[in-house]
């Protein structure tokens, strides 16, 4: 509860939805509310989720804080109450979590990941309860790990995934002394087999897990450049942005993992070190729209994980102490999320879009090109589709619009043939067809104009197809 409303608090910093991504999640809401069907097919369960919280509050934005509040709740709960360990180490865990500036910034960034993360930390601590094969009732005692991986199926495609690697590590760590005998069980490789039939029947029938054609999300994922993701989250992140308390908790995330990693190969083997090394894989490409960045915030998140197992917090004095510091530093270390620093400009996407909307209300727009978070912003406030890619079908020109970014107005109005064409919305915005964008480009190489070309080429202006794994989706739903 405590962590639910200190992270409620935290979001209710801005009237927006927080997050870049949020308005995506209100478009489908909204759409699921008022028409039946998603805006795009997704079989997550976030949805009924969020559902459940706008039947509540009657406040899609509300909504939308509040199950993203709710869930970083359910990860400290869960963080104490399912994994196998003493009191005051999961005490200390929850505690932990309860003060997380990661966690507050990925309740407001990530509510669909958040969600599988909560799977995915009940699904490894169930595992922690399981007996030693031949112990009674060890078998029955799968049931509820094995079902919370399932679930997870329908959670998130990167926390699914990662439940099935930390199984793989588990049962290797768990079998070691046999494990070749344990694979070539017949009964194990039944299980295996069905499993992956099942998984593959699923992916065709609902629209929006994990399927093979996902994989085409890593086609530029990996970089013959080492990186260590701690570092490049402060060098590239900015300090500016990253709090005391921030950066204390990424120093003790990667010093768990460190001492995990010596205990690897100095005592006995742990699992969750090397589920960091997935995690911190150094060939992943930094980025923050790519996995290296979601890998990064997940390992930090699973933080309390570790500390319920450390051998200081064995002590029920040392957990106590350990879990009222953490409680008092997080009365301070939500103030680590901060929307001016953390979030797009919505109150701009609100301006922008409202002067589109003025000019548009007299012509007919089947589809508006914008850039990623405008789009989505703009979807939601109108009911126009926007998108962030070029239409892959063929839309009629006097239909097909462009919200431009960056451009002055007069050098646009130059380069596509016509002044009037050309709607000035403010704040370094445009209004025109895309088919005068598309002269304007040609115009400008052209004339070799290259400091113009950079920016009609740059994120603010999209001018790609989707990929093929997206457009796979599209097809088959």
């Amino acid at each position: 509860m405590a962590s639910a409303l200190i992270r409620y608090h935290a979001l209710a910093q801005t009237p927006f939805a927080n997050g870049w991504d949020s308005y995506y999640y209100l478009v489908q809401l909204k759409s699921l509310e008022e028409s039946g069907r998603m805006h795009s097919p997704e079989a997550s369960l976030i949805y009924p989720f969020l559902q459940l919280c706008y039947r509540l509050t009657g406040d899609y934005v509300l909504a939308l804080k509040a199950g993203a509040a709710v869930l970083a709740g359910l990860f400290a709960w869960v963080v104490f109450t399912v994994p196998k360990a003493p009191l005051s180490g999961r005490l200390a865990g929850a505690a932990f979590a309860l003060f997380s500036p990661t966690l507050t910034y990925f309740a407001a960034q990530y509510p669909k990941n958040l969600l599988g993360l909560v799977l995915l930390a009940a699904f490894i601590g169930s595992l922690s309860r399981v007996g030693k094969e031949g112990q009674k009732g060890w078998q029955k005692e799968m049931i509820l790990p094995l079902t919370l991986l399932v679930i997870n199926y329908f959670g998130h495609r990167a926390t699914f995934a990662l439940g099935v690697i930390w199984l793989a590590l588990w049962f290797l760590f768990r079998y070691k002394e046999n494990i070749g005998k344990q694979v070539l069980n017949r009964r194990f490789a039944a299980v295996f087999v069905t499993g992956l039939v099942l998984l593959a029947a699923a992916s065709r029938v609902f629209p929006g897990l994990f399927h093979v054609v996902d994989f085409g999300r890593l086609e530029r994922a990996f970089t013959p450049v080492p990186q260590f993701a701690p570092w490049s989250f402060v060098r590239y992140f900015g300090i500016e942005r990253i709090s005391g308390w921030w950066l204390v908790e990424v120093i003790v995330a990667t010093g768990c993992w460190l001492f995990g990693l010596w205990r690897f190969f100095r005592k006995n083997g742990q699992a969750m070190a090397v589920l960091g090394v997935v995690l911190l894989f150094p060939f992943l490409e930094w980025s923050f729209t790519g996995i290296s960045w979601r890998f990064f915030l997940i390992f930090v998140l699973l933080t309390p994980l570790w500390v319920i197992d450390w051998p200081f917090l064995k002590s029920r004095i040392n957990g106590l102490v350990f879990a009222a510091f953490l409680t008092l530093g997080s009365f301070f270390s939500w103030h680590s999320y901060n929307p001016q620093w953390h979030d797009p400009d919505y109150s701009l996407m609100a301006n922008v879009t409202a002067g589109a909307r003025r000019f548009l209300s007299v012509k007919s727009a089947e589809l508006v090109i914008a850039h990623n978070t405008l789009a989505e912003y703009f979807t939601f406030a109108t009911g126009t589709d926007a998108m962030p890619w070029l239409p892959e079908y063929p839309v009629d020109s006097s239909r097909l619009w462009r919200i431009a970014a960056g451009i002055p107005v007069q050098t646009l109005r130059y380069y596509s043939g016509s002044e009037k064409a050309v709607q000035n919305l403010g704040f370094g915005y445009s209004l025109l067809p895309e088919y005068r964008w598309q002269i304007a480009l040609q115009q400008a190489e052209k004339e070799q104009d290259t400091d113009i070309l950079a920016e009609m080429r740059s994120w603010r202006n999209p001018g790609q197809i989707r990929p093929g794994w997206l457009l796979y989706r599209k097809r088959k739903y």
